[in-house]
């Protein structure tokens, strides 16, 4: 259970009431002032940095042209992943069947059973050697497949690290690059076994070329975001003040040492001068209602005066008439 903030003492879990039962203090209200403050400050550094990673994702994803055009150059390479590889043909006696190194056609010959049949092939004393290389091709042609869909998700994790996320997509690209040209080079070694066999036959595509024309493209894009950098705006003090949060959040700094605001703006200042405003304003009123309550009760008063010089002067014109007539 908690603890009385000011006396200490512990409390009860039947202790429902706001007041402590030992001090007899408000639980709710005690240092509400400072706890208020307290609570401000935080809320202004922690809103700051929420905003800062706004900002950034905004312009990691829509901060400029080339930011724009690097989301759209996510689909080349998984695009180029259709672009036949290879093509691998299968010739029996009563069947005969082709099956394409790409995206669309190793699903479709996992879904007609063909590539579940060549696969289990592998262990064959006639020509496993074969249907083993159609395998190490899958291999390969799998390899390129994670580099592209690596790249796409980190294309659009780029917002993490706006400064170092697009260096690592230019290194991931560039390997990429070398193994897709590696890799068309290398598959001329791995189709050997298939020309001993007249029923299997495998023939080299320009698939790889594609995928590294596409790597290519997306290493330019961001070696080109990496020499210009991205553009991202932000408010005047909302970088000072997610410095001080990290600060303490450490626990480098105290929250209660902080001023109110943290940082001081344009914003704040104007918000200052509203409230000042206001508070002459309001001074200004009290002050006339101030001095228009004596004047009315001096009213009764010189009133009074005016009735007593009037009879005053009564009182003598009564004494001038009496005078004449004697």
């Amino acid at each position: 259970m908690a603890n009385c903030p000011k006396c200490g003492k512990k409390l009860k879990f039947y202790n429902v009431s706001q007041f402590c039962p030992n001090c007899g203090v408000n639980l709710r209200f005690y240092d509400f002032e400072s706890t208020f403050y307290r609570e401000a400050k935080y809320a202004e550094l922690s809103n700051a940095a929420v905003h800062v990673k706004i900002r950034r994702l905004k312009a990691s994803f829509i901060g400029s042209k080339l930011t724009i055009f690097r989301i759209v150059t996510i689909l080349f390479p998984l695009a180029a992943l259709l672009a036949p590889a290879a093509v691998f043909s299968l010739s029996l006696a009563f069947h005969s069947e082709k099956v394409s190194l790409s995206g669309l056609g190793l699903f479709q010959a996992y879904s007609s059973g063909t590539l579940s049949y060549i696969l289990s092939m592998r262990s064959s004393s006639f020509a496993g050697a074969a249907f083993d290389s159609f395998f190490k091709l899958i291999l390969l042609y799998g390899v390129a497949a994670l580099l592209a869909i690596a790249l796409a998700v980190m294309t659009l994790l780029c917002f993490i690290s706006i400064k170092n996320m697009h260096k690592i997509i230019c290194v991931v690209s560039g390997v990429g690059i070398i193994y897709s040209v590696f890799a068309f080079f290398f598959m001329g070694c791995i189709m050997k076994p298939c020309k001993d066999f007249e029923m299997i036959s495998a023939e080299k595509s320009f698939g790889f070329l594609i995928i590294a024309l596409a790597f290519a493209i997306m290493l330019a894009v961001n070696l080109i975001i990496w020499i210009k950098g991205i553009p991202v705006e932000y408010d005047e003090g909302m970088t000072e003040r997610v410095e001080i949060y990290h600060k303490v959040k450490k626990g480098e700094i105290d929250v209660d040492s902080l001023p109110q605001p943290v940082i001081e703006t344009a914003a704040t200042r104007k918000i200052d001068e509203e409230i000042a405003k206001e508070k002459a304003n309001l001074l200004k009123h009290n002050g006339k209602s101030g001095d228009e309550e004596p004047l009315s009760e001096e009213e009764p008063a010189s009133e009074k005066s005016d009735e007593g010089d009037a009879d005053k002067s009564g009182e003598e014109g009564d004494c001038v008439g009496r005078k004449e007539e004697d």
